[in-house]
């Protein structure tokens, strides 16, 4: 008789074939199996994260850090950043009438000040935001009025360089 032809249920998977088609050439060629390895980082200092290119290794900085870099000085001149102010002063015109109109209508006096600080916060945040882009928009178009004005200075070079050297060339015929 015959052997079973079926699978058994505990047979294993056929292992892949050691050699491949090579999808690169198009052609039946056989090329032996190989897994890419990446390359080494070529960033990475030999000796693990951490080293400095000194050899020392680098102190992590903490919550006091941050807290040391802040000064005082910082919070006096707040006003003074481009769009802060304007930004400050549509946040609390913001909180104070969303505030108000929420105390107006009944609400209780923490979900009032919620509603009030919430909206100095999202105001502001808007304002400032809004603020940045106009600004961003109009330095590029300060860059493009000065290119206009340098390309327009240079025509009028070109445009009297040409009719200085049309004189010159008229006074030499004549």
């Amino acid at each position: 008789m015959a052997a079973d032809t079926r699978e058994n249920a505990n047979s294993k998977a056929p292992e892949p074939s050691k050699l491949t088609t090579s999808p690169s050439k198009g052609t039946a060629a056989h090329e032996p199996y190989a897994v890419p390895v990446a390359p080494p980082n070529a960033n990475a200092l030999p000796g693990g994260a951490g080293l400095n290119t000194a050899g020392g290794r680098t102190r992590e900085a903490g919550y006091l850090d941050a807290l040391r870099s802040v000064q005082f000085s910082d919070f006096q001149e707040v006003h003074k950043k481009p769009c802060v102010r304007e930004a400050l002063l549509t946040g609390i015109g913001g909180g104070f009438g969303i505030g108000g109109v929420r105390a107006i209508l009944g609400a209780s006096v923490w979900r009032t000040c919620n509603w009030a600080v919430g909206s100095f916060v999202f105001g502001s945040f808007l304002m400032y935001e809004y603020c940045q882009r106009r600004r961003q928009l109009e330095m590029q178009g300060m860059k493009r009025a000065v290119e206009v004005i340098d390309r327009k200075q240079a025509e009028k070079r070109k445009k009297a360089e040409e009719a200085k050297a049309a004189r010159r060339k008229a006074k030499e015929e004549s």
